[in-house]
């Protein structure tokens, strides 16, 4: 009989299916850790595993989201409609663009606040007593690490984006140990385990009372960093005395302060040129953008009024009725900017990306599937994907297979940040003209198609009824 160890390894590791979310290691750590790769941190055996760490690994097998994501049982567990109107955003309820009124939370976010002010808020009206977040130098400068934050400067301290690859399932243990409720903010992945988990029983989960999330289109490995700090003359010896990725006024710009006393800064738009080099590969299979399990997600308001008037602006996105409450109080006593905006306008937004997710994803694992590799499900696909779109997506799938080649890497290290930066902006903006049309060609009407996972689901609610793991 196969092992669950080795179904992790070979349907889920071994083809590239791990999206990281650290749940596997958080369930089991005593059987499991994790190994930094070139592909990302990777669970691994501790130990030899016999037959009796099989009950152990059953909850973990069961809510990996490297197997995919039942997405229309989900809903339908959180209360929400099991086929959205559009599979774009997800379910929702309301739809705002906004930003932290208090200046400081603001100005100290990646955009505006929002999700910052809700913590905050949460803590303080003692509607919960700890916030999971993802802070970066929590441990090292360099890396960023999973915490519970319990007071406002915690939550600042853990504010702005982190463009790196961070299990954030690995805290389940402190989560379980901790004394009071919590909230819980995570990439969708790791949000979506996180859902799996408190419908599994999970008492680490089901202490979690509200979840936020960002938008999330592409992350990036740990080398990242090192590629652009060796690209302007650092040494990979030189330790990184501080890291910041969206530092200063909105959009903000990479800013990371070295042990020898070098200060180096690249615009967010300029750094953007180390995706296709090391853009985490759960980033290109993962069809979920907008944080759909969440209560509320938030991503930037790209628009030109809302860039040119500055400061930071969010679009935000209320999922559950609690969430709506919530920004509505926060409105009255004056915490929360918002106002109304419609589906199509918060679409347009990020209709690049929500491409790139929501049909860009599909083809990915359709090319996966021909080569006879296990692909997750997610419940859902495009009904149809046109045939030019289906070009576009080529000339992507080249660009990324070129960026993983060490020569690429190394090619692009050799040139200076003030010349290569602005080179990808600009061809970043070429190309998004360039393929606007196909790529937004009918995406706004895009139909969907619904694909229960009914038997997946009874393995997850099989695991509530055996309890949690040893």
């Amino acid at each position: 009989m196969t092992s669950v160890w080795s179904r992790f390894e070979s349907e889920v590791i071994a083809p590239g299916n791990c999206v990281h979310c650290g749940a596997c290691v958080g369930l089991a750590p005593e059987r499991l850790g994790l190994a930094e790769t070139e592909r990302g941190p990777l669970p691994r055996p501790r130990r030899a595993l016999d037959a009796e760490d099989d009950a152990a690994l059953r909850l973990a097998w069961a809510v990996c989201p490297g197997r995919g994501v039942p997405y229309p049982e989900l809903f339908a567990w959180l209360g929400r409609e099991t086929t959205p109107a559009s599979w774009l955003l997800g379910p929702y309820l309301r739809l705002w663009t906004g930003h932290a009124a208090e200046p400081e939370v603001r100005r100290r976010a990646a955009s505006g606040g929002v999700i910052s002010a809700v913590l905050i808020h949460l803590l303080e009206t003692r509607r919960v007593q700890g916030a999971v977040v993802l802070r970066q130098g929590a441990r090292e400068p360099e890396a960023a690490a999973p915490v519970v934050a319990t007071t406002r400067e915690e939550v600042l301290a853990a504010a702005q984006s982190v463009y790196a690859v961070t299990p954030v399932l690995t805290v389940l243990s402190e989560m379980a140990a901790f004394p009071g409720r919590l909230a819980f903010v995570g990439l969708p992945e790791q949000v979506a385990a996180l859902r799996l988990l408190q419908a599994a029983g999970h008492p680490a989960a089901r202490k979690v009372d509200f979840v936020l999330g960002p938008y999330v289109g592409t992350n990036m490995y740990r080398g990242a960093v090192r590629a652009f700090l060796r690209a302007q003359g650092v040494r990979d010896e030189v330790p990184v005395a501080r890291l910041e990725w969206r530092a200063g006024e909105w959009p903000g710009h990479l800013r990371v302060e070295t042990a020898d006393g070098r200060v180096l800064t690249a615009k967010k738009f300029y750094y953007n040129y180390l995706i296709p080099f090391y853009a985490s590969r759960n980033c290109q299979i993962t069809p979920d953008f907008a944080n759909e399990a969440t209560d509320l997600s938030v991503g930037d308001a790209w628009s030109p009024e809302l860039e040119a008037a500055g400061g930071g602006w969010s679009v935000v996105v209320a999922r559950s009725g609690r969430a709506v409450k919530l920004a509505q109080e926060m409105k009255r006593q004056g915490l929360l900017v918002v106002r109304p905006i419609p589906f199509a306008r918060a679409a347009a937004m990020h209709g690049h990306m929500l491409d790139f997710k929501k049909r860009g994803t599909f083809l990915r694992l359709d090319a996966q599937r021909r080569r006879g590799l296990p692909v997750p499900e997610y419940g859902y696909r495009p009904a149809a994907i046109p045939r030019d779109r289906r070009l576009v997506e080529g000339v992507i799938r080249a660009a990324f297979a070129l960026g993983r080649r060490r020569w690429a890497r190394r090619a692009v290290e050799a040139l200076p940040i003030g010349l290569v930066g602005p080179a990808f902006n600009a061809l970043r903006k070429g190309w998004k003209g360039a393929s606007k049309p196909t790529k937004r060609k009918g995406l706004a009407a895009a139909e969907f198609v619904a694909m229960p996972q009914p038997e997946r689901w009874r393995e997850i609610a099989a695991c509530r009824r055996e309890g949690p793991p040893a």
